[in-house]
């Protein structure tokens, strides 16, 4: 099992796929598919995950790092690349992940080819930027399986029609996941991107400031990063897309990691120039005319 130590903490990483493409991701925990799946066809791109030092086989946190959560994990990210040899790397993460890739997108920039946010965009601003609703629910209240399906479901938003079998079972396996944690585990709250961005206004002015290319990818039925976060994100970082599904909620990496990986394919050979032609271009090729029908 691969680890690499990293200020006094050992840090666990898997390794997926042969590609050159080196696609980074770190968070709590990882759900079998997503981001596994990018190390597949069509992608086939070379895939680490990276569990945040205080969980599982990372090493543990006596206290909360001094530079916060959020910052303390993207220097990690920065570190596991280093160790990897990739100057440059393009980035993935879900929810608590994204939160560490805008982080990283923020703070090192030059590293970064791309920024792929799955549900991850920085949570609007309402007066709190510790944590959302339903992630202080979970952590004040360890081991209660009541409460912490009830947040859960909160922070998933409506099941889909036709999706409830699924939403079971993936609430199921998330469910164990959190009452397995040990009190340390379960206590960490990694807060919000950018605390100091008291409100809205604040927030889209440090988000002008990113210039990485970014692909927002985000749910309308979002119980914790509503389509709101990502229009504010995409329209506030000047190289982004943004991707929303009607029919998607917090939980689309673990439910339809599918969709997911045909927008980052098409975004990722949009960036180096191997897409299919824009429609224009396509036309000229083809002897007709733009406008022309």
């Amino acid at each position: 099992m691969p680890y690499i130590t990293v200020d006094g903490a050992d840090l666990y990483y898997e390794e997926h796929g042969e590609g050159d493409e080196i696609v980074i991701s770190s968070a709590n925990g990882f759900h079998p598919t997503y981001p596994a799946a990018l190390a597949q066809a069509p992608t086939n791109y070379r895939v680490y995950t990276l569990q945040t030092r205080g969980f599982g086989r990372s090493g543990r946190l006596d206290e909360a790092p001094p530079q916060g959560y959020l910052n303390r994990w993207a220097e990690d990210v920065i570190a596991l690349a280093d160790h990897l040899g990739a100057e440059k790397f393009t980035y993935t993460g879900i929810s608590h992940g994204g939160g560490i890739g805008w982080v990283i997108a923020h703070r090192f920039p030059e590293r970064l080819k791309a920024l792929l946010s799955v549900v991850g965009t920085p949570h609007l601003r309402y007066g709190v930027t510790d944590s959302s609703e339903g992630r202080r629910k979970i952590v004040d209240n360890p081991g209660n399986t009541e409460i912490i399906r009830e947040a859960m479901a909160q922070i998933a938003g409506p099941t889909p029609e036709g999706r409830e079998e699924l939403r079971e079972a993936v609430m199921e396996l998330a469910l164990a996941t959190k009452l397995e944690r040990d009190p340390k585990e379960a206590r960490i709250n990694q807060g919000m991107p950018f605390p100091e961005a008291k409100d809205n206004d604040a927030l889209r002015e440090v988000l002008s400031t990113i210039d990485v290319p970014v692909l927002i990818l985000g749910g309308m039925r979002d119980g914790v990063i509503p389509p709101g976060s990502s229009v504010l994100a995409g329209a506030a970082v000047r190289r982004a897309k943004t991707v929303l599904f009607e029919d998607e909620g917090h939980w689309i990496a673990k439910e339809s990691p599918e969709r997911l990986v045909r927008e980052i394919k098409l975004f990722m050979d949009e960036l180096d120039g191997t897409a299919l032609p824009a429609r224009n271009e396509a036309l000229s090729l083809a002897g007709g005319e733009a406008g022309t029908v």
